[in-house]
């Protein structure tokens, strides 16, 4: 296995993309990051906002900041998906030059 690169990725949805649109868009990219043993970081949800100018005819969207640890064979995977996905409008990967530390996911004992 080769060494994983930290990435951030800033991506913007359509305003009118539903939750659950919303949340398989996020969810497929953490299945691609998952099945190429990369680690997900956080997820920052900063919500429904106005852009500076308009994008294909529309001025308002969700934007969501993803941090991760991959490959970069499986970022080019990720982008690939994206561009292809409607509800998506813009993505942004940059590469950080620190690692991102993995996010334990929560569960719960009833």
């Amino acid at each position: 296995m080769t060494e994983l690169n930290s990435y951030e990725l800033m991506l913007i949805l359509r305003h009118d993309a539903d939750d659950d649109t919303r949340a398989a868009i996020i969810g497929r990219v953490k299945d691609i990051i998952a099945a190429d043993e990369g680690v997900m970081g956080k997820i920052d949800e900063w919500g429904k906002r106005r852009f500076a100018y308009e994008i294909d005819h529309m001025t308002e969207g969700y934007y969501y900041v993803l941090y991760f640890n991959v490959e970069p064979k499986t970022l080019d995977e990720i982008t690939r998906v994206l561009k292809i996905t409607d509800a998506v409008i813009r993505n942004m990967p940059v590469r950080l030059e620190e690692p991102v530390a993995a996010v334990a996911t929560a569960t719960t004992e009833e």
